[in-house]
């Protein structure tokens, strides 16, 4: 599988390199983007930007536990997953642009053999697969002035997607509750410079928050045996990222932190904080391709992933 990975990533990039050198105009929307950091400028009005692509994540365990703020990696993968991840997003006012974007995913946890239980009382899979949630989005630019803009993107996340039940002996990636998202955005064009910059925080409510947590690579309920209603759940995640990127010609390289706070009941919370490296090519005047490493700097009660990334874009 992973020859296969690094096949459609050598096709793919080289082909995007090829094609570069005919550069053409890129949309104001297209100029500022990044791989990772939310961009404050819609598209187009009247434009559609479909994207398509795949996140392949590894992680490693703690040595020392779960739930004990501990950094050190384990020389065994405890995860592995592929995500692929579908994107549309359409300008309804010069200010203004709706998305919607699921994915369907494949996941490995070696750890979730222990607690995914059959009906004889056996350890269970530890590989699920399934559609991932809905998420439905508006970003509304606020401002416009001198290069500077800002806006404001909420969201919802709706639990359409396969969601992991221990006690259904079933293994999904969904989270099986809403999520109310809100996001602020700023994005500074400076000659070739564009410096993006973002901060988030999404609310779980409605159903139970327990569940899986597919990009720290852990459930809530492992740290207790009996499942009881005190044990933790979700709480709510605060994001923050930034990202510059060199926003002229065919080639944009670009570099992004990305930190993540992860507030889950009994004090038992998790920091991760990732840096991005990776480079947007423009194929021609519509199409163009992502492609990114996701590298875990620091954290705490959380493995340490590393995601590749690569996707491709389409304005029409």
């Amino acid at each position: 599988m992973r020859s296969k990975i690094a096949g459609i990533v050598a096709v793919v990039v080289v082909t995007g390199a090829v094609m570069a050198f005919s550069e053409a105009a890129a949309s104001d929307h297209v100029r500022t983007e990044t791989l990772v950091t939310e961009s404050a400028v819609p598209v187009a009005m009247g434009e559609v930007d479909v994207e398509f692509g795949l996140v392949y994540s590894k992680a490693n365990d703690g040595k020392r536990g779960r739930w004990s703020n501990n950094w050190s990696r384990s020389r065994r993968d405890s995860l592995r997953m592929y995500e692929w991840q579908l994107k549309a997003t359409m300008g309804i006012t010069p200010d203004t642009d709706i998305s919607l974007s699921t994915g369907w995913v494949d996941m490995y946890d070696r750890r979730m053999g222990n607690w995914v239980w059959n009906k004889e009382g056996d350890t269970s899979s530890n590989h699920g697969r399934g559609m991932d949630d809905l998420t439905v989005a508006v970003r509304q630019r606020l401002l416009d002035e001198g290069g500077l803009s800002v806006a404001y993107i909420p969201g919802l996340t709706i639990p359409t997607g396969r969601h992991t039940n221990i006690s259904r002996e079933r293994f999904g990636p969904g989270q099986h509750y809403w999520s109310f998202d809100q996001r602020i955005a700023a994005t500074q064009e400076i000659e070739d410079i564009v410096v993006n910059a973002d901060v988030g925080y999404s609310l779980p409510f409605g159903r139970s928050r327990k569940g899986y947590e597919r990009d720290w690579g852990m459930h809530t309920d492992w740290n207790a045996r009996d499942h009881r209603k005190s044990d933790p759940s979700e709480r709510g995640v605060l994001d923050a990222n930034a990202g510059v990127v060199y926003a002229e010609g065919p080639l944009r390289p670009l570099v992004e932190l990305n930190y993540a706070h992860r507030w889950i009941s009994r004090g038992h919370d998790s920091d991760q904080l990732h840096a991005t490296v990776g480079s947007i090519i423009t194929m021609d005047d519509q199409a163009r391709v992502k492609v990114g490493y996701q590298h875990p700097v620091a954290g705490r009660n959380a493995a340490r992933t590393r995601r590749f990334l690569l996707s491709m874009a389409y304005a029409f």
